[in-house]
C-alpha cells in the first residue's frame, strides 16, 4: 500500500471519519475495508473515538497478519468483501484500497462501482471512500499499478445510489473522497 507518508494517510482518516461519525463519543461500528497494517484502527485510536467497535478486513493474508501484530486488540480478518458475505456496519470506510489494480486496468472502474454498491448496500448510517484524482498534477507518474478515477463520473454514479453523495476535495493535492450518507 502506497500512502506516500503516516501524516498524508492520517489526513485520509480525517476527512473519512469527519464526514461519516456522528462524534466522538457515540457508539458506532465500522467496517475498515483494505484496512491494510491497521492504519485507521490506530487513527481512530489516537483520536479518541473511543466507542467504535472496529473491523478490519483485507484480501492480503501479510496485511492482515500484519495489523494483528500491530493491534492485538482490534479484530482483523482476511476476507474479500466482494465475494464473501459480510454484516452490515454502521459505517464503512474504504481509504486507498480502491486505487490498487489488482487485475485488468480496464476492469478496474467496473470493480470499484461493485464495491462501492455494496459498501452502500451493507451501512446503515454511511459509507466513504477516497480515489487517485486523475486530473491531479501529482499521479506518481503514471504508475501503472495506481487507478486514477475521474472524479465527476464517480460522484454521478453514486448519487444514482445515493442522492446526498459528497464530494471532498483539496485536502491532498491527489485525492479525492465521496461520502454517502443514509439519512
Amino acid at each position: 500500500m502506497s500512502y506516500n507518508s503516516l501524516s498524508t494517510q492520517y489526513v485520509r482518516f480525517h476527512i473519512q471519519a469527519e464526514n461519516t461519525i456522528p462524534n466522538k463519543t457515540a457508539k458506532f461500528t465500522l467496517l475498515d475495508l483494505g484496512c491494510g497494517t491497521g492504519g485507521m484502527y490506530a487513527y481512530l485510536r489516537d483520536n479518541k473515538y473511543d466507542n467504535v467497535t472496529y473491523t478490519g478486513i483485507d484480501i492480503v493474508p501479510e496485511m492482515v497478519a500484519g495489523a494483528r501484530k500491530n493491534y492485538p486488540q482490534a479484530d482483523f480478518r482476511q476476507a474479500n468483501f466482494v465475494t464473501d458475505d459480510i454484516a452490515e456496519y454502521d459505517v464503512i470506510c474504504a481509504s486507498g484500497s480502491l486505487n490498487i489494480i489488482f487485475d485488468k486496468a480496464e476492469n478496474h472502474k467496473d470493480y470499484i462501482q461493485t464495491v462501492i454498491q455494496k459498501m452502500y448496500d451493507h451501512s446503515r448510517a454511511a459509507c466513504a471512500f477516497n480515489l487517485l484524482d486523475k486530473d491531479s498534477e501529482f499521479m506518481y507518474d503514471q504508475d501503472p499499478r495506481f487507478y486514477y478515477a475521474d472524479k465527476q463520473e464517480f460522484l454521478a454514479y453514486c448519487r444514482t445510489l445515493c442522492p446526498g453523495a459528497k464530494l471532498i476535495t483539496g485536502y491532498l493535492v491527489n485525492d479525492f473522497t465521496i461520502v454517502m450518507p443514509k439519512a
